[in-house]
C-alpha cells in the first residue's frame, strides 16, 4: 500500500483518538490509562516542541489518517534515537503499512536527520514486528527481562538496532537487484518505478 509521511498535526488529534483508547490497536503498548482529547492535544503540542522527539502522521494514498509514527529518546551526542510506530486504521492491518512507514522513518533518521543508530523495543510474544524488524535489517540487540508491566504482569522487552553504514547497505543491495532484474532477458514483470515502489513501501 502507498503511503507517505507528514509532520503530525493539531488537526490529527481527532484521528488519533479514534483509535488511541482502542485496546485491539495499541494492545502491544503498556497502559497509560484513558486518554482524553486534552491529553492528546497536549501531547502533539510536546511532541512539536521536543528536541528529542520528531513524530509524522502515516497517510494513505487519498489523504487518510492511517496512524502516527517517530523517533524519540534522540540522543544527540551519540546520534541515535528510537523508532515507535502505532497504525490505527484496523482495516490496512496486514497490507505492509507498518512496515513501509518504518522504512521510511529509517530514511528519515539516517539521511534527514543524520543520526548514526536507530532502535525499537517490542513485547517478546509480537511476533509480526519481530518479523519485520528482522526484514528491515535490524539486528536483536538482547532480551530486557520484565522491562514493562502490563495487565497486571511483567512482560520481556526485545531490543532490536540498525546502524547507518548497515542501512546503507542493505539500500545499496536492495538497488543492485532491481538492476538486475531489469537486466534479465527474460525480464517480463513490473517497470523500474514499479519495482523502486514495491522496494520502499510494499511487502
Amino acid at each position: 500500500m502507498d503511503i507517505t509521511l507528514r509532520p503530525l498535526a493539531e488537526s490529527d488529534v481527532d484521528d488519533l483518538l479514534a483509535f488511541v483508547n482502542d485496546p485491539e490497536v495499541v494492545g502491544n503498548f503498556a497502559a497509560l490509562g484513558h486518554i482524553t482529547r486534552d491529553q492528546e492535544l497536549a501531547w502533539i503540542r510536546e511532541m512539536a516542541a521536543s528536541k528529542t522527539d520528531r513524530v509524522w502522521a502515516i497517510v494513505g494514498p487519498d489523504g487518510r489518517f492511517l496512524g502516527n509514527c517517530g523517533i524519540h529518546k534522540i540522543w544527540w551526542p551519540a546520534r541515535n534515537g528510537r523508532l515507535g510506530i502505532v497504525v490505527g486504521a484496523r482495516d490496512v492491518h496486514g497490507r505492509g503499512v507498518g512496515t513501509a512507514a518504518l522504512r521510511m522513518l529509517l530514511q528519515k533518521g539516517f539521511d534527514e536527520l543524520g543520526l548514526h543508530k536507530l532502535w525499537l523495543v517490542h513485547y517478546a510474544t509480537n511476533e509480526r514486528m519481530r518479523h519485520v524488524a528482522t526484514k528491515l535489517g535490524l539486528t536483536p540487540e538482547g532480551v530486557l527481562r520484565d522491562e514493562y508491566f502490563h495487565q497486571g504482569r511483567f512482560h520481556d522487552m526485545v531490543r532490536h538496532a540498525i546502524l547507518e553504514e548497515e542501512w546503507r547497505a542493505k539500500v545499496a543491495e536492495a538497488g543492485r537487484g532491481i538492476v538486475e532484474r531489469l537486466r534479465s532477458a527474460d525480464y517480463d514483470g513490473p517497470s523500474a518505478e514499479e519495482l523502486l515502489t514495491l522496494t520502499r513501501g510494499e511487502e
